[in-house]
């Protein structure tokens, strides 16, 4: 299990991203001839997030993906400078509720530090996290390039980890 390098930070982030942001779960996606769990993608949010009182205990929704996914991956994209990444917004990242109960996020983001053209400007993240806002479970993260098929963000997103 990989354990978040920057816990009091993805806090502060994870509050900062739930105000204005909303998750939702539309019908399911899946690759053909692919032997990924059931999942339900999101091309974007379109529900409010739950009113209900969270505490360290409350299991992750969406938008706590997003701002932990975020956090988690700042410092592989850019671990001297920590400012100059543009984060494609909530609204239009693809996500999806796995079967196992994690959720899986695709995230684009331009770093600002590397000149145009340069490898490493235009990136994504891909991060899967399950548990609760006190205690994720990280089942994976990293850093890739930028992918334009869908439905092989989706198979990636639902595809089970192997240990």
């Amino acid at each position: 299990m990989k354990r978040p390098v920057m816990l009091p930070m993805l806090a502060v982030l994870t509050s900062l991203a739930l105000m204005g942001c909303t998750p939702s779960a539309p019908a399911a996606q899946q690759s053909e001839g692919t032997e990924a769990p059931k999942a339900t993608a999101s091309p974007g949010p379109t529900s409010a997030p739950s009113a209900a009182a969270r505490s360290a205990d409350t299991g992750l929704e969406a938008i706590d993906t997003y701002a932990l996914c975020k956090a988690q991956t700042l410092a592989i994209i850019a671990p001297d400078e920590l400012s100059g990444i543009s984060w494609a917004p909530y609204e239009s990242t693809t996500w999806l509720l796995r079967e196992d109960g994690a959720i899986g996020i695709y995230i684009e983001a331009i770093n600002e530090n590397k000149a145009e053209g340069d490898d490493g400007r235009d990136v994504a993240l891909f991060c899967k996290v399950g548990g609760t806002i006190g205690e994720p479970d990280w089942l994976d993260f990293g850093v890739g390039s930028r992918e334009t098929d869908r439905d092989n963000i989706l198979h990636v997103l639902s595809t089970t980890d192997q240990a």
